[in-house]
């Protein structure tokens, strides 16, 4: 009887734990988590743990969070693929990906990385300004280095979180496992004393 009770509470215990752990997570992507791209980029591709449902989509953001032109984002399997439509320019991007894997949960999260292409790629208002600009904007470009900064390192930190599988996703399980072992211990022994 016990045999049976621990067999049945192990099965149960897999089946809860194999639909907690079941989660597709970001396994792969091209441009990669904080990565520095030196060439023009004309793909983004993110691979996932599982294969995707058709909903799943990203968007690509800079600076500004000013969503940047793709072409329509395509599902292979368990990617997600688009082409970058015009060559960015220097600075720092994200990309916002939102998906549904196999198992139906909803999941999103971020991949920071920046382009610092060669010089003669750089945008007209990344220009190296005059002498008499330069004294003026001096104070400015360091404030903005600080924010933007600040904000890469939240960002990567966030994207970390959002990629890991929390604790909880591994804690839920071995709770719900337990409290069945207990109740399923507690029937039995209160049943080997009604036979006595």
């Amino acid at each position: 009887m016990l045999n049976k009770i621990t067999l049945l509470s192990l099965l149960v215990f897999f089946i809860f734990g194999a639909n907690v752990l079941a989660h597709s997570h970001l396994e792969d992507s091209t441009p990669k988590n904080g990565e520095i791209v030196t060439e023009a980029l004309k793909t983004i591709t993110l691979s996932f743990e599982t294969d995707l449902e058709f909903t799943s989509s990203f968007t690509l953001l800079d600076e500004k969070n000013t969503a940047i032109p793709l072409s329509t984002v395509s599902i292979n399997g368990n990617q997600l693929v688009a082409n970058v439509e015009n060559e960015l320019l220097n600075g720092s991007y994200m990309i916002h990906w939102k998906i549904i894997g196999e198992d139906g949960h909803p999941l999103e999260g971020d991949v920071p990385f920046s382009v610092q292409l060669p010089e003669n790629t750089i945008a007209p208002d990344q220009v190296e300004p005059t002498v008499s600009d330069k004294t003026v904007t001096t104070v400015t470009e360091s404030a903005t280095d600080t924010e933007t900064v600040l904000k890469e390192q939240a960002t990567e930190t966030k994207a970390a979180v959002s990629n890991e599988p929390s604790m909880m996703n591994y804690l839920l399980p071995a709770i719900i496992g337990l409290l069945i072992i207990l109740g399923f211990g507690s029937y039995w022994l209160i049943y080997k004393r009604k036979q006595v």
